[in-house]
């Protein structure tokens, strides 16, 4: 398969170069005044923004042409044919991928007599299906909000915070900036979060590990053009469909100019929204803010005037947080020391805190007339130190990142004649990362989790991780352009490595297990095989694509089919004895793992209805590849050798002499003094737990997908402001399961319990909750043996989401903007058919799960989100506010049931001496929190000195002061008790100059 790769790639190289992003267009038709087109004109646009200054097609046999990939910015467009008067046309805007229609009308004349006609900028694109939102400067630099991409993506109708990282213990929901960059993952229409990607000049930047995430680099809006962000119709020049966040750098210029942010705001400026309620429900002490830091200076300019130009631009930011329901832990060190969740310091607060440091540079040179090249740098640092630290987590970590880390991207663009244009791209990284215990950490220390609570004390309980990461992406485009015809054909490659070295405790030499205790008590343990190195590979990612655009009279016609192969392998390594498996000796061979290879069609039109460029029917149908790889923050997961191997064993456990110490011998699989059997004799043997089917690893059409349908209609109101409504529905296919092939249902008994009475339940509770399984004694210690294959083998199953979308984006005039929309969906999910046969999906050693809840209909969730921006004239004060409003948490009810309780039922104990049996009492999908609002505003004063313009800024976030609860406890024990709340109100003071 490498020499094919090689082979695919070498022929790329030569016959079909790729573009993976997409820039501006204009296109248009040009007609005499009769009404005849006019093919032969020269089309020239011309804007500062570009290097080469213009850009020039001639129109086809049809009379149209299409000038592509111009950067954003203000364009004129001139028409010149000999025996015709020159046409132009001023004060064309360009933003994101945006194609302008813009027709001429040519009058017989000289050519020096010059018409200039003026009109405002088309705002309905009536040629692409791809749902893009494009934020400039003059919307980042004007509307409060925290100054990232995920952060600014949220306020668009249709996009969701799907999940952060949770550095810093506040969760996915950011006010003001507060959280820094939090790793927010974005998921719209019922996409993935793990198909986000957030990419520079159409390259992705994060890790090709976990593409994902943007881990490795924190995006500098100083350094930024603008940011566009794709939520449907992804072409092909993509490989997933989930939500694609690209940043188009700045490029400096003709002119030196420069921009300077800062904001800063603190505990003291910030209001109070603990509630009586929230005090009544539990939650200790809010989350609040504690500092928050951010200067972004930027400069750039010619080294040499239309050859040669620079930018640079540095940030550093701080965000420090208070956490809410914890306190500060005096006897977190102490390894003897077990009441932790009673003995910590009320009138001690904890934080978060972190810091990011980072530098960009980037230079663009027009070599000659038809090649222009341009690279970026960028250095970072961040501490993000302490962090983790949560209502259900006391310990935290010191998360470092960028020691060392550098990030290099270059770009080549060459129009080689007025329809032909090619393109190359390439981006390298390497980063060395991690989470690692505090310094000082007692090396005999073993965390816990109080399983009442659902909380971790002493010391992180998920393990630590050290990581080196490497990565090379390159791409390559040629695109053939008429008026009413384009064509693009591409190819793109990435490789990459990851070496991640788990560990737990304060490191190798310290105990390898966590402990469970039940308020108090200790009733088991986890014993690990660590440390070890878990490696991968990534030889190639490959796609290849076609795609062809016809514009035919008012209706264009988009197609395009992309073929992706990615593989990935495991180096040989050999994983030597550890605490708790001192004879261990295994030789690991080098491992093929993935090996999909895909073709998927994209399909698009978009009408304009009445010809007039102001009314767009559009419809597409896409099938997308889904982008998860099975990189973790832990090491990798889908066919890895070494974590599939049973790197860890869970022992129920009876500490009866309360000494806190398992009096039995650990390294000894079978039940023995206080200690159970081990869940998994094969604990640190070279025996596979989980194997994976060739088939759902390897060959054609193997990859889970999802397709995504949409059609709508696009509308201009009045000039500058327009109306979308669109319908959304995706689903997804090729699904896999875990089949247990030790166990079959005969190996489960059924059981039911009956939720206590309370009013917080569903119908005050107190129904019975049936289809509960728990195996059989005498099968609970029956070595694993499990296969990852088709779920289809077993049954149907389906996932799909439906929904609607309804924006209006205005800009009625300068210094006015308003943007939002309502957006509500659903989401079906159905895998009753394979739990029939694999019960083993829903029980544990320790839980349960209701069959019932196998088929999940959610409720249907709205969100409704707004921006807006007013300059108000003569005074200068610019006024401009914020809006979200979206479904609280889910809500869950997991109750410890008590093993004799359980017993009634069953009609015995719990298999493996469980103290008891977990089970949610609450179906998801159908309870949810209160709703979310948060409002934010500001208010600017411009000042205006020669070629300077400032703004001094007050913004107030979560200007309602609401303090709606964003994450609550899901342990019944303190059943929907907050643990995170809104950050309440608070003032941040900002300055932007601009020159």
């Amino acid at each position: 398969m490498h020499r094919t790769v090689r082979i695919v790639i070498a022929a790329a190289f030569v016959l079909v170069p790729a573009a993976a992003h997409a820039q501006a267009s204009i296109t248009g038709t040009v007609k005499d005044s009769s009404g005849a087109v006019l093919p032969g004109v020269t089309v020239e646009a011309a804007s500062p923004a570009l290097i080469e200054k213009t850009r020039t097609v001639v129109t086809d046999g049809t009379g149209q042409y299409r000038i592509e990939n111009l950067r954003p910015g203000t364009y004129s467009v001139s028409f010149v044919l000999a025996g015709f008067s020159t046409v132009r046309r001023e004060g064309v805007e360009l933003a994101g991928a945006f194609v302008a229609s813009i027709n001429a009308e040519m009058r017989v004349g000289a050519l020096a007599e010059t018409l200039t006609v003026t009109g405002e900028t088309p705002i309905v694109d009536v040629q692409s299906t791809t749902r893009q939102k494009v934020l400039d400067h003059a919307v980042i630099d004007a509307i409060p909000a925290g100054r990232g991409p995920q952060q600014l993506a949220v306020l668009i109708p249709g996009v969701s915070a799907a999940g952060s990282i949770g550095f810093n213990g506040m969760g996915a929901q950011d006010v003001g900036g507060a959280g820094g960059d939090q790793n927010v993952n974005l998921s719209a229409h019922g996409g993935r979060a793990a198909d986000q990607r957030i990419t520079q000049n159409g390259m992705t930047v994060g890790p090709v590990f976990r593409p994902n995430t943007d881990m490795t680099y924190s995006p500098n809006l100083g350094a930024t053009q603008e940011v566009t962000i794709d939520i449907s119709g992804v072409s092909a020049e993509a490989t997933e469909g989930g939500v694609r966040i690209n940043l188009v750098p700045r490029e400096g210029g003709n002119t030196f100019h420069g921009t300077t942010y800062a904001g800063f705001a603190n505990e003291s400026m910030a209001g109070n929204n603990f509630t009586d309620d929230l005090r009544a429900r539990g939650l200790g002490t809010p989350n609040t803010i504690k500092r928050v830091v951010d200067f972004n200076p930027g400069f750039g300019g010619p080294i040499k005037k239309d050859k040669l130009w620079f930018y640079t631009s540095a940030r550093i930011q701080i965000a420090d947080n208070w956490v809410g329901g914890m306190f500060f832990d005096p006897n977190g060190n102490d390894p003897n020391f077990w009441d932790n969740a009673r003995s910590l310091d009320t009138t001690r607060r904890v934080s978060d805190d972190a810091v990011w440091k980072l530098w960009d540079a980037r230079l663009t040179w027009q070599a000659d007339a038809k090649n222009k090249i341009a690279g970026s740098f960028a250095k970072e640092r961040q501490c993000k130190c302490p962090s983790f630290i949560s209502a259900t987590m006391s310990p935290g970590i010191d998360n470092r990142w960028g020691r060392p880390h550098h990030f290099l991207t270059a770009d080549w663009t060459s129009p080689l004649t007025n329809r032909v244009l090619l393109e190359a791209g390439l981006f390298e990284q390497s980063n060395h990362w991690g989470w690692f215990p505090f310094d000082g950490t007692n090396p005999s220390l073993i965390g816990f989790l109080e399983q009442s609570t659902n909380t971790g004390y002493k010391i992180r309980f998920q393990g630590f991780a050290d990581h080196w990461q490497k990565d090379l992406r390159y791409r390559f485009a040629l695109s053939y352009v008429t008026g009413a015809h384009a064509v693009k054909v591409g190819f793109s490659n990435a490789t990459g490595s990851a070496d991640t070295l788990l560990y737990w405790g304060a490191g190798a030499q310290s105990p390898q297990m966590i402990y469970r205790l039940n308020n108090g008590v200790p009733n088991q343990l986890t014993l690990y095989a660590t440390p070890y190195h878990d490696l991968w590979r990534q030889p190639a990612e490959v796609g290849v694509f076609a795609q062809d655009k016809w514009t035919m009279r008012q209706l264009t016609l988009s197609g395009g089919v992309r073929f992706d192969y990615l593989e990935t392998e495991f180096p040989a390594q050999t994983l030597g004895p550890a605490q708790f498996v001192p004879t261990r000796h295994i030789d690991i061979p080098k491992t093929a793992a993935l090996g999909w290879k895909d073709v998927t069609p994209r399909l698009g039109a978009a009408y304009d209805l009445f010809g007039d460029g102001k009314t767009a029917i559009k419809v597409a149908l896409n099938k997308y590849v889904l982008g998860d790889k099975g990189g973790g923050a832990t090491g990798a997961t889908i066919a890895d050798p070494v974590t599939n191997l049973a790197q860890s064993t869970v022992r129920n456990w009876t500490d009866s002499n309360r000494n806190f110490v398992p009096d039995c011998d650990l390294t000894n699989p079978v039940a023995n003094g206080e200690c159970q059997a081990m869940d998994n004799p094969n604990f640190g043997k070279n025996i596979l737990s989980t194997r994976y089917d060739p088939a759902i690893l390897r060959g054609w059409g193997a990859r889970p997908f999802n397709w995504e349908f949409s059609v709508g209609a696009q509308r201009q109101i009045v000039p500058r402001v327009s109306m979308d409504i669109g319908y959304f529905r995706r689903w997804y296919g090729n699904f896999t399961t875990t089949d247990n092939r030790a166990l079959s249902p005969a190996d489960y008994d059924a059981f039911s319990v009956t939720a206590p009475s309370d009013s917080r339940l569903p119908s005050g509770g107190g129904y019975a909750i049936g289809g509960l399984h728990n195996v059989k004694a005498d099968r609970f210690s029956v070595p694993a043996d499990n296969l990852v294959t088709r779920a289809g083998a077993f049954g149907r199953q389906i996932e799909h989401w439906n929904g609607v979308d309804v924006s209006v984006n205005a800009r009625p005039a300068q210094g006015v903007l308003l943007q939002g929309g309502v957006s509500t969906g659903r989401t079906s999910t159905d895998n009753c058919e394979l739990l029939t046969k694999l019960p083993e999906l829903i029980t544990t050693a320790t839980s349960a799960t209701p069959e019932s809840y196998c088929h999940v209909d959610t409720a249907s969730l709205t969100q409704v989100k707004a921006l807006s921006s007013y300059t108000i004239p003569r005074v200068d004060v610019q006024v401009s506010g914020a809006f979200q409003s979206v479904a609280g948490p889910q809500v869950a009810a997991n109750f410890n049931v008590p093993s004799a309780v359980v017993a009634q039922s069953l009609g015995r104990p719990p298999s493996g001496g469980a103290s008891n049996i977990q089970v949610n009492l609450v179906r998801p999908g159908g309870t949810y929190g209160e709703r979310m609002n948060q409002l934010d505003l500001r208010v600017g004063k411009v000042i205006r000195v020669a070629r300077t313009r400032s703004v001094l800024s007050v913004d107030v976030y979560n200007a309602l002061n609401s303090s709606a609860v964003l994450v609550e406890s899901n342990a019944y024990a303190i059943f929907r008790r907050p643990q995170t709340i809104l950050l309440s109100r608070f003032a941040k003071i900002s300055w932007q100059f601009d020159f």
